[in-house]
């Protein structure tokens, strides 16, 4: 097929599945779409695209053909530890430990994180009631045989798991390992397109999760796909519910009545708790008693304004000490000054007045940095303030700006140029460990990000790794020479991109001369 012609079947594959190829996937999604259509007597796209919308067997045959089922148990064991220290603990202050966790692995594929979740469970004798879905019905049959190689067991998992299977000998010295009934009743599966909008969905029993863990699949939707699904995932969960995703995926939208929380085991996200009563509530050992809020009785409901939105706290406000601020209400604003000292204001959804920020941009790039720095501190519940106060402070204090970035990172985990700030500057003190820790953070954020990746390779160029921030600088230099030579380069002074594919160049040569000398 032709480039045009390739082009209409993939724009049809996604408006179908969501499903969405970068520029250096297209050569092998061709060969896969033209293998089928061979196998299916398909000379057209276009009659491909009409089998597939007519025959629910050829569009069967399409999902397992380009869905990737790659997944093992206990993949990424952080997780799941987090979900061992803190989320069925802290579920368990608030409901009690008789009622089941209701839990849903979406994107299952064929069912290793599923069972990894029921094993989990298990262990901690704590009732589940588990759902996993998936776009593939080849994965889904697989999941319900709950019958595996040895390879669903890699990075150490069979320690975790070998109570609960059975090993079975095969032919040719082979061996599959079967899922215990016990445990496999204790999960159900059904088919569900991510990408869909069918849910949240209480009849099916999508709705109302204590936990979603939807892993290592967003890195397949472009970010318009991604956005769409994010609140239907946060309208999924229940009050003071769980969303995991994976440390490769990318960052989703925030959303006013959940948080984002950053721990050590990786960025999650958190839907409010809404409490019927602030006094009685429980608490878990994740958050701490909710305060009691004033109210005005005289100042109506606003019908707009769901019932999450309406309460005065939630569990994340807890861990960061803070109470979180929904603009135009008031009475919360009022409830969160009592609580909030003005160094550490509530995170926020809305954006500065434009014209504070551009005069500050200015006053910080003609180099009145104490003009720029008062005109942002009363706004650093912004992450664009933040931005611009910590590199006013740089040009002044280097140990100030190292401190205010460490608080507007804890405040805005998910701003990029946060992240890279905080590692320039460490780097700038020679905290190599620290800041390599500050960049990794900010490459889960946005691997894209030019500067990130110089970044990256001139901390590692730092560090003695060569290779390593070569490939981090061929990454930088990439990324410019598909722009315009002309175009700025965010989070650079101001450098063109050009110039910053010359910058990286000639750290490459650099590199390959060390390494030429090196024995």
């Amino acid at each position: 097929m032709n480039e045009s012609e390739r082009n209409r079947l993939l724009i049809a594959i996604q408006q179908r599945t969501g499903l969405f190829y970068r520029s250096d996937q297209l050569l092998s999604i061709e060969r896969t779409l033209t293998q089928l259509m061979r196998r299916l007597d398909l000379d057209n796209p276009d009659d491909f695209v009409s089998a597939i919308d007519e025959d629910p067997d050829v569009y069967n045959q399409l999902v397992n053909e380009i869905t990737i089922g790659e997944t093992y148990f206990f993949r990424e064991p952080k997780h799941f530890e987090f979900i061992r220290r803190q989320v069925i603990p802290g579920w368990r202050a608030r409901r009690g430990a008789s009622l089941p966790l209701r839990a849903w692995s979406a994107a299952c594929a064929s069912g290793e994180e599923a069972y990894s979740l029921a094993i989990l469970c298990d262990q901690m004798s704590q009732p589940v009631d588990l759902l996993g879905t998936d776009i593939s019905p080849h994965s889904i049959a697989q999941a319900r045989r709950a019958s595996y190689r040895e390879w669903s067991f890699r990075g150490g998992a069979m320690a975790m798991v070998q109570n609960h299977f059975t090993e079975i000998h095969l032919p040719h010295h082979q061996k599959r390992y079967e899922l215990s009934e016990r445990l496999r009743r204790r999960v159900h599966f059904q088919l569900r397109n991510l990408a869909s909008n069918t849910y949240p969905d209480r009849q099916a029993g999508i709705d109302n999760f204590d936990l979603i863990l939807c892993r290592n699949v967003l890195i397949y939707f472009d970010r318009g796909t991604i956005d769409a699904i994010a609140p239907r995932l946060y309208e999924s969960l229940a009050p003071g519910g769980w969303l995991i995703t994976a440390s490769g995926d990318p960052p989703l939208t925030p959303q006013a009545n959940v948080d984002t929380i950053t721990t050590e085991y990786g960025t999650f996200y958190q839907r409010h708790l809404a409490f019927a009563n602030d006094e009685t509530q429980p608490h878990s050992a994740f958050e701490s008693p909710p305060h009691p809020t004033p109210r005005d009785t005289h100042t109506p409901r606003d019908p707009h304004t769901s019932e999450d939105a309406r309460k005065p706290t939630s569990p994340a406000d807890a861990v960061r000490g803070s109470r979180a601020t929904l603009p135009g209400d008031a009475t919360q604003d009022q409830a969160a000054q009592d609580h909030v000292t003005q160094d550490h204001a509530p995170p926020s959804h809305t954006r500065p007045p434009s014209r504070t920020i551009t005069a500050a941009r200015e006053a910080l790039a003609s180099g009145n940095y104490d003009l720029a720095i008062r005109m942002t501190e009363g706004h650093l519940q912004h992450a664009d303030a933040c931005a611009i106060h910590v590199r006013s402070q740089a040009r002044i204090s280097t140990e100030a700006a190292i401190e205010s970035c460490a608080d507007a990172v804890a405040r805005h985990p998910l701003a990029t140029e946060l992240h890279y700030l905080h590692a320039s500057l460490l780097l700038d003190r020679n905290q190599l460990d620290e800041a390599l820790r500050a960049i990794g953070r900010a490459l889960f954020l946005d691997r894209s990000a030019v500067m990130v990746q110089f970044l990256s390779g001139s901390i590692q160029l730092r560090r003695g790794q060569w290779k390593i921030a070569y490939r981090h600088f061929e990454n930088a230099f990439k990324g410019c020479t598909q722009q315009d030579p002309h175009a700025l380069i965010p989070y650079s002074k101001r450098d063109t991109a050009a110039a910053t594919a010359a910058a990286a160049e000639s750290e490459m040569k650099k590199i390959c001369d060390l390494l030429a000398k090196s024995p």
